[in-house]
């Protein structure tokens, strides 16, 4: 009984760490649009710091307060439903109705998959993706992320 109690603690505590980054990350992805300068913005440090992890193209990102996000519109998919997740795993936690990690795999895996075959379809010009196609793929594919990290093992028992 103390062994679960201890593992639920560091479980508590891991998606506290979780939430706060990933919400920090979140909002770093929307860019310098809210407090600086228009002609400083695109030199902003936002730039550089996620420039590893994304295109950054002007023509697939979207704007915020006048100023390009970050990131593309797929990745603030990803980063604004990966922190969504955590967050619901919080508000949801004593009503246990969080999926079994299967499941949360098969949804994780599908939405992979999806956006791999949108990304090939678009690079193959077989279909032209949107702002908005990439935002909810990747929102998709950031919630089932998270969702995947938080689910319960199919093989631990209620007590």
């Amino acid at each position: 009984m103390k062994q679960i109690f201890i593992q639920s603690e560091l479980s508590s505590r891991s998606n506290l760490v979780l939430l706060i980054g990933s919400s920090l990350l979140a909002i770093l992805a929307l860019g310098p649009g809210w407090y600086a300068d228009d002609i400083l913005a695109s030199f902003h440090w936002h730039y550089s710091f996620f420039s590893w992890v994304c295109h950054q193209e002007p023509t697939r990102s979207f704007d915020f307060m006048d100023a390009q996000m970050a990131v593309c519109s797929r990745c603030i998919g990803i980063y604004g439903a990966f922190a969504l997740g955590f967050w619901l795993k919080g508000l949801t936690a004593k009503f246990e109705i969080w999926p079994s990690r299967d499941l949360a795999l098969g949804f994780f895996l599908l939405f992979l998959g999806l956006t791999g075959i949108d990304v090939l379809f678009n690079a193959l010009d077989i279909w032209t993706n949107t702002y908005f196609s990439r935002l909810l793929l990747g929102a998709s594919f950031g919630l089932m992320a998270s969702l995947l990290i938080t689910s319960r093992d199919g093989s631990s028992k209620k007590s």
